[in-house]
């Protein structure tokens, strides 16, 4: 097995566990029926949050690409300082 391979059975028996605690929480029921179902909302949450704040970090930096009339003023004015 390489590294790969052991990543990924590694990630498979980490979700195995935490089904498992899901599960457990979900039938002790009290505090712990709370949390587990407000634990998976919130991760959820802020993962959505996460990536719109991407993607609007993403927008905000990108540079504007020339458009087609500004190349052509360029080129007209490359060519008339000739």
């Amino acid at each position: 097995m390489n590294r790969f391979q052991i990543g990924g059975a590694l990630i498979c028996i980490g979700c195995i566990v935490l089904a498992g605690f899901f599960v457990a929480c979900l039938v002790m029921g009290g505090a712990w029926r709370f949390w587990a179902i407000a634990a998976p909302v919130i991760v959820i949450f802020l993962g959505a949050l996460g990536i719109g704040f991407s993607i609007g970090r993403l927008m905000s930096t990108t540079e504007e690409a020339p458009t087609a009339s500004s190349k052509t003023k360029q080129k007209s004015t490359a060519s008339s300082a000739s």
